[in-house]
């Protein structure tokens, strides 16, 4: 399934043995030209990021 804001998720790059960070998705942006979706998160540590959808995995519906 497609990740949509509002969702908590993990950071996707964390490193073997590291605690994972959380954080909330603020907004799921679309490229026109491409499709790929941008994923805004709100670490819990306070760090705003956008990270390509393909980050977390394979794509969901949507």
């Amino acid at each position: 399934m497609a990740i949509q804001a509002g969702e908590r998720v993990r950071d996707p790059r964390v490193a073997e043995g590291a605690k994972p960070r959380e954080g909330l998705v603020l907004t799921v942006e679309r490229n026109p030209a491409c499709l790929l979706r941008t994923v805004v998160v709100r670490w819990d540590d306070g760090e705003v990021e956008e990270l390509a959808e393909t980050e977390f995995g394979p794509l969901g519906d949507g």
